[in-house]
């Protein structure tokens, strides 16, 4: 297994089943200022890449963790940070 760095940022929600529209969510999360000021810090630092429109942006990553609350209704944890090239051993 491969020992990643810290992240430079984490970004996270909780995804809420919508109750009006079957398979869709919602989210919804407390961003700590310092975690956007890191954010910020990061990207300045990166290779801007063009989207779809030609606007600079940088490369994020997110994952989508299922999740049961203390109520026992389930949702999804989303974690968003910085996107790391695959390491050689994560290749299989």
């Amino acid at each position: 297994m491969v020992d990643y760095p810290q992240n430079a940022f984490t970004l996270w929600f909780n995804c809420i089943p919508d109750q009006k529209k079957e398979g869709n969510y919602w989210a919804a999360g407390e961003i700590p200022v310092d975690q956007i000021e890191k954010l910020y810090n990061w990207a300045l630092t990166q290779q801007p890449v063009d989207n779809e429109r030609g606007e600079p942006c940088v490369k994020l990553r997110a994952n989508l963790m299922p999740r049961t609350a203390k109520s026992g209704r389930e949702y999804l944890k989303l974690a968003i940070s910085e996107q790391r090239p695959k390491a050689e051993t994560d290749l299989f």
